[in-house]
């Protein structure tokens, strides 16, 4: 009797150190489980001043959509045939990534419209540009100029502020003419009016010590300027005033000159997205 006592009373201890473990599993797995069911975002505003960078936690599921979203987007820029049938789809843009909180901190849509479309460039600036470029443009390959851009490239791109720009022309010393452009550049990026805006490059391809050599960058991008539509697709490099900058400001190969736009990078996938406006591209395959 006094056995049988003992193992009910041994029971019953077990059965509640079950039901006060039980839970704290449950709660361990369901919180990993939410943990991973979420896709880390950051979207940031380029080439121009007053606006925060702003992470945000998407679920996968909305994450999907959004993704799915973004080839839409894709797909309808690629239908295009003018600028003013592209603008509307990039405005529209806007309202989207609006709907999962990914505009920059203190960026209303309707700066966000205005800052992916070229409403904060420097029109005489772009009217002194177009004027010097549009002389010569059938002897550009691979290139663009005052254009709408979109894009979506891996983690082999990077992005530079003027100051380093500026730095990099002084680096190469390149023609008289090629300094007076790109220093009407940067200083024609501030407007009349505050926040100062601040054009920025955005380098495709750079060096990988695991190869010896550089390495591409992968993904697509779509212009829409002076040379009509232009894309491009798979792996690419920059082409802006070869050699590569090489120090301590970084080694890659500049494609874009003078980006004003929205940046997202996905921390899931590794990957930028980018749209808004740019002075100058020009890409290449090898």
């Amino acid at each position: 009797m006094n056995l049988i006592r003992k193992e009910i009373a041994v029971g019953i201890i077990l059965l509640f150190i079950g039901i006060a473990v039980t839970p704290s599993i449950n709660f361990n797995v369901v919180k990993a489980s939410s943990e991973d069911e979420f896709v880390e975002v950051t979207s940031q505003a380029c080439g121009i001043k007053g606006f925060g960078d702003n992470t945000v936690k998407l679920r996968k599921q909305q994450y999907r959509d959004l993704e799915q979203y973004l080839a839409d987007f894709r797909e309808r820029l690629n239908k295009t045939t003018t600028r003013e049938e592209a603008v509307p789809i990039f405005n529209e843009a806007v309202v989207e990534l609006n709907k999962y909180g990914l505009l920059p901190k203190g960026m209303s849509i309707e700066q966000a419209q205005k800052l992916v479309t070229g409403g904060y460039q420097n029109s005489r600036l772009m009217n002194l540009i177009e004027k010097r470029f549009s002389k010569n443009l059938a002897v550009f390959n691979n290139s663009n100029f005052i254009c709408l851009i979109a894009g979506q490239t891996d983690l082999n791109t990077y992005f530079q502020n003027p100051i380093g720009t500026l730095l990099w022309y002084l680096s190469i010393i390149p023609f008289l003419f090629g300094i007076l452009i790109e220093l009407l550049t940067i200083l024609g990026s501030i407007n009349q009016f505050f926040p100062i805006s601040l054009h920025q490059r955005i380098g495709l391809g750079g060096y990988d010590p695991e190869v010896g050599g550089h390495s591409p960058t992968y993904g697509w991008l779509y212009t829409q300027g002076l040379l009509g539509i232009k894309k491009w697709n798979g792996n690419l490099f920059g082409a802006l005033h070869q050699p590569v900058l090489i120090g301590v400001f970084g080694d890659y190969y500049p494609a874009v000159c003078g980006f004003m736009g929205l940046r997202i990078f996905n921390f899931d996938s590794l990957t930028y997205l980018f749209y808004g406006t740019a002075i100058k591209v020009k890409i290449s395959f090898s």
